[in-house]
C-alpha cells in the first residue's frame, strides 16, 4: 500500500473527529451555539444539542493551547524549506506570537497525515532552493488571483511514474504564466466561464463520488477560517504546499473562437455555443492535481453536494486541452467540499457515442488514435 492511501486510510478514521459541527458528534442531533470560550490566543465557539444536553467545541482545536491557523501557516511554511528558527521568526512577525521549534516539531509529527508532500521534501531540499521552488504572481484580473506553480513538485510527478511524462506540456504552460499570459484580455469585459449559460448535453455523463483526501484537507483547514472568501484562498495554499499531488492554484485560461471550431468541425465535439471572432471565455482554475496518469482540474465549492458545475469545469478542461496541447482524453475534472467529492470526465460530455452503433474496443481505440492525430 503507497503512502497515499495509508494517509487516506488514517484520514478516513480520524474523519469523525474533526467536524465541521452541522450536527451533534455524540448523538447527530441539530446543535446551536452557546457562547464563547476564551483561549491564551483566541476564542472558540461552543456548541450545545438539546438531544443529548451536551456541550462542546470542535474537536479539531480541543487540548490546543495555540490557534489552528498558526499551526496550519506553520506546516505549510516548513514545506517552503523553512527551518523550524525561521519558522519562529516569520510566526512571531506575522501574529506577536512566540513559538519555539520543539513546538512547531511536535505539530509537524502530530499532523503527518495531512502532510504528504513530507515524502517529497527531502529530494526536494537536494535539487532546489526556496526560491526555485515555486513560481508565483498576482494577477490583476478584474480582482486579485494568486497564481502559484509549485516546480519541484510537478518535475519529481513527471519523473517518478513514466503514465505521467507524457504531461511535460502542462509544466511548459505553467512555466510561461506568468511572463506570457496576456493579461489585458482578462483585464476587458469578457464572457467568464463560471457564467456560462448554454447548456452541454450531459446524457452521457457519469458523476462519480468518491471519499477524497481533499475533502479531508478541507474538513482540516476551513474550521481554521471564518470569512469565506478566505477560507478558498488558505485551503488552496494549504493543499498547494503540503499535499504531493496539487502542481498549480489559481491558473487563468481562456478560450477563442479558433478553440471552439477546432473542437466543433475537426474533432467533431457537441460544442453548444459560439464565440464571436476576437472575443473570449476567460477563467480561473483553483487547482490542478496531476496523479493516477490523469490531469485533474478541481474546484473548491462550500456545498458541493448541491452544486454541479460540470458546465463550468468542462470548459476549464477544454482551454486547458488547447493551451497545453494535451488531449481531452487526459483530463478529469472535480468539485469538493469538507465532506464530498465528485468528479467526471470531460470527454463525455462533448464527445458523443451513437447509441445505434456498437463499437468494439479495437474501434474504441482507434477512435482515439484519429482524436490524437487530428490535435496533433
Amino acid at each position: 500500500m503507497n503512502q497515499e492511501l495509508l494517509i487516506e486510510k488514517k484520514l478516513e478514521e480520524d474523519f469523525k473527529n474533526y467536524k465541521n459541527l452541522k450536527s451533534c458528534p455524540y448523538c447527530s442531533g441539530k446543535i446551536s451555539k452557546r457562547g464563547i470560550r476564551k483561549k491564551k490566543f483566541e476564542e472558540i465557539q461552543i456548541y450545545y444539542c438539546k438531544k443529548c444536553d451536551k456541550r462542546f467545541t470542535s474537536q479539531i482545536t480541543k487540548n490546543k493551547t495555540y490557534p489552528l491557523r498558526i499551526i496550519i501557516d506553520s506546516l505549510s511554511l516548513y514545506n517552503q524549506l523553512n527551518s523550524f528558527e525561521e519558522i519562529s521568526g516569520i510566526i512571531l512577525e506575522r501574529y506577536g506570537i512566540k513559538i519555539t521549534p520543539q513546538i512547531i516539531s511536535r505539530w509537524i509529527e502530530e499532523n503527518k497525515k495531512y502532510l504528504p508532500f513530507l515524502r517529497m521534501r527531502e529530494f526536494v531540499l537536494k535539487k532546489y532552493s526556496k526560491k526555485d521552488l515555486i513560481e508565483e504572481s498576482k494577477l490583476i484580473h478584474q480582482q486579485i488571483y494568486n497564481f502559484k506553480f509549485h516546480r519541484a513538485k510537478l518535475d519529481l510527478i513527471l519523473n517518478e511514474e513514466f503514465k505521467h511524462f507524457k504531461f511535460k506540456p502542462l509544466r511548459d504552460f505553467l512555466e510561461l504564466v506568468s511572463s506570457e499570459c496576456p493579461h489585458q484580455i482578462f483585464r476587458e469585459k469578457q464572457e467568464r466561464a463560471s457564467e456560462k449559460k448554454e447548456k452541454f448535453d450531459l446524457t452521457q455523463v457519469k458523476i462519480i463520488s468518491k471519499k477524497s483526501l481533499a475533502s479531508k484537507f478541507a474538513n482540516f483547514v476551513i474550521q481554521a477560517v471564518n470569512n469565506n472568501k478566505l477560507r478558498h484562498e488558505v485551503l488552496e495554499e494549504f493543499m498547494f504546499f503540503n499535499d504531493s499531488v496539487t502542481v498549480a492554484v489559481e491558473i487563468p485560461i481562456l478560450l477563442d473562437s479558433e478553440d471552439v471550431n477546432h473542437y466543433k468541425f475537426e474533432l467533431g465535439f457537441d460544442i453548444p455555443f459560439s464565440i464571436e471572432e476576437g472575443k473570449y471565455l476567460t477563467g480561473h482554475i483553483d487547482l490542478i492535481q496531476v496523479r493516477n496518469g490523469s490531469i485533474y482540474i478541481m474546484d473548491f465549492k462550500p456545498s458541493a453536494k448541491k452544486e454541479k458545475p460540470i458546465e463550468q469545469l468542462t470548459l476549464y478542461a477544454l482551454a486547458l486541452s488547447r493551451l497545453t496541447g494535451i488531449r481531452l482524453y487526459h483530463f478529469k475534472c472535480a468539485w469538493f467540499d469538507s465532506q464530498d467529492y465528485f468528479e467526471f470526465f470531460p470527454l463525455h460530455v462533448v464527445y458523443k457515442i451513437n447509441k445505434k452503433t456498437k463499437v468494439n474496443k479495437n474501434q474504441s481505440k482507434l477512435k482515439l488514435n484519429i482524436e490524437d492525430k487530428n490535435e496533433d
